[in-house]
């Protein structure tokens, strides 16, 4: 039996961990999964030790509110390992968590393959020491991630981005175009449960102005799996009837959107892969924020303003996130001509995450390095 540690601390990760388990049992059906992650990867069979529901902090002061928890969650796995002994720890994105618990790791003997770079590019080179102090292998997703880390001589391989082979089959055929008396906005307000509560008001408020002014015929909010509908609900007034709060899986509602309102993070990733126009919204404390703007080296927040290396994205960050900015950019966005010369800008994203197969390259990059540590 092949023991494996992973953690994924965010929904992103529990999606990605799921496929890359998936593709690894098809190697070895017998390997066995332990650590932190959510239902995905429980589905898959991995023994979740702690769910992401319980591990979503949002800046400094819910970090430090949640430290003896998170000091527990860390003792768990460090005692968890020396009882199990795995042959090597996945981790998965989650940086402040996953750099700490590597260097824990690396203390005890486990090699450390990681999954998803942390955005070490943007956050400055104070991580990389610690990413070649402390982790084996790097498995990234962009080409010029794997650059970056050869740069400073750790050792990465481009395996591709999984969003590819878990959208890929369901996008539309055809570009869709605005048509009036129909025009539906996705409102987009995170994983977290503190992002919903911060930014979803002000998202609410902003389809309340474009459907006042006859902008927009409805406005969805994608609930996520993880967090009570109670949360959504309150938000919600009588007259908002033209609300709806939607569960499906964002693959089948990207398609009939015009538009999005998104939380900074990887789903401004999957939008653009879709070529929905889009408006990344971010806030979080004024200390967060601005110990950030002290770190952060790059020019936009968004991801998929990243990856593009330009901006297609438009973005409102901390005070500038107004409901009254916000209506005045959907409705930009919502003007036909305008609509789609967003989304032929967005075809850039389908160019720069490639081609499928990136979880089954994952896995045998992972199941490689396994034969070499037994």
């Amino acid at each position: 039996m092949i023991n494996i540690l992973l953690v994924a601390g965010e929904v992103s990760g529990d999606s990605h961990g799921a496929e890359l388990v998936r593709e690894l049992k098809k190697i070895d059906s017998k390997i066995s999964i332990f650590g932190i992650g959510g239902d995905s990867l429980k589905m898959q069979g991995m023994e979740i030790l702690f769910h992401i529901k319980d591990m979503a902090f949002l800046g400094i002061g819910e970090i430090i509110r949640h430290l003896p928890f998170i000091r527990r969650v860390h003792q768990t796995l460090i005692s968890r390992i020396k009882s199990e002994n795995p042959v090597c720890a996945i981790l998965i994105d989650y940086p402040g968590f996953n750099l700490r618990l590597a260097k824990s790791l690396k203390k005890s003997g486990i090699p450390v393959v990681y999954y998803i770079s942390p955005q070490l590019w943007a956050w400055g080179k104070g991580r990389v020491k610690k990413i070649r102090r402390y982790v084996d292998k790097m498995l990234v997703l962009f080409p010029f991630e794997k650059k970056f880390y050869q740069r400073h001589n750790i050792e990465a391989e481009y395996v591709g981005h999984p969003l590819v082979d878990k959208h890929s089959h369901y996008l539309p055929k055809e570009t869709k175009k605005i048509n009036h008396g129909q025009i539906i906005i996705g409102l987009l307000p995170g994983s977290r449960r503190q992002e919903v509560t911060s930014l979803l008001p002000k998202m609410i408020q902003t389809a309340r102005i474009l459907y006042k002014e006859e902008k927009i015929n409805q406005a969805e909010i994608v609930k996520v799996k993880h967090l009570p509908l109670e949360i959504y609900q309150a938000l919600l007034d009588k007259e908002d009837r033209f609300i709806k709060i939607v569960e499906t899986p964002l693959e089948n509602n990207l398609p009939r959107y015009d538009a999005v309102i998104a939380a900074s993070g990887t789903v401004t990733l999957e939008v653009g892969y879709f070529c929905v126009p889009l408006l990344i919204v971010y806030h979080v404390n004024e200390l967060t924020y601005w110990l950030g703007r002290l770190l952060i080296k790059v020019d936009y927040i968004g991801l998929v303003n990243i990856v593009a290396e330009t901006q297609v994205a438009a973005e409102l960050i901390q005070r500038d996130f107004t409901p009254l900015k916000a209506a005045q950019i959907m409705e930009n966005m919502l003007i036909p001509k305008e609509n789609l010369s967003i989304r032929q800008k967005l075809t850039i994203i389908k160019d720069k995450l490639g081609t499928g197969g990136a979880s089954s390259r994952a896995a045998r990059e992972v199941w490689d390095f396994i034969q070499k540590q037994r």
